[in-house]
Formats: C-alpha cells, structure tokens, sequence
C-alpha cells in the first residue's frame, strides 16, 4: 500500500521446540533433591542431603568429592 500501512498479516514459521530442563540428574545446580550422593572413585553411596551440592561433600571412606547420582 502506498500510504506506508501494510495490509499483510504475519505467520511465523517456528516449530516450537523448546529447550526444556527436564527432570535433570547430574551435578547441575537445581538438579532435584531425590536421588544419592555417590563417590566416583569407590562407589560409597550416601543420602543427598537438601540445601548441599553433592560436589561440596567428601566421601567418608576415600574422602574423594562426591557427584549426584
């Protein structure tokens, strides 16, 4: 249109596919508080406890840092 007022409507072409987060395990922060604390290096198991980062707890056998189950 001449006038600078267009008269088209726009379609967007996304397909929508989200990052989502997921249920997420792992040493992520906010992975969940369900699940153990595991020694990489022997395997002792603990409970994770809410509020701590596995990877900040030593392992009470080895003493190696933990990661989340």
């Amino acid at each position: 249109m001449p006038n600078g007022r267009g008269g088209g409507r726009g379609m967007g072409g996304g397909s929508g596919m989200g990052a989502g987060r997921g249920r997420g395990g792992g040493n992520r922060p906010g992975s969940g508080p369900e699940g153990d604390c595991v020694c990489p290096n022997c395997g002792n198991k603990i409970e994770h406890q809410v509020g701590t980062p596995c990877y900040e707890l030593s392992c009470p056998k080895c003493g190696t840092k933990m990661v989340k189950e």
